[in-house]
């Protein structure tokens, strides 16, 4: 059970460190060549200004999720 739980684990970390990298890698795309990346689709960093935004409305569950995923990362950076 052990073995299952740590694979399972080992699988979600590397699939949160994919994700934290394409959304890196579609900004400075964005950045560079401008708002319409074939690849990554259209204005990634608009819909994370409206991400943002729309969390700041909602008040402490906006907090809660913010340290959520600041938890996430900081494990997924040691």
């Amino acid at each position: 059970m052990n073995s299952w739980i740590s694979r399972l684990t080992g699988f979600l970390n590397k699939f949160l460190e994919v994700g934290v990298l394409l959304l890196a890698v579609s900004v400075l795309a964005e950045i560079i060549f401008g708002p319409d990346v074939p690849f990554f689709g259209s204005q990634v960093t608009e819909n994370l200004i409206t991400l943002l935004n729309s969390l700041g409305e909602q008040g402490i569950a906006a907090l809660i999720i913010v340290f959520a995923v600041i938890f996430a990362y900081r494990k997924l950076l040691k």
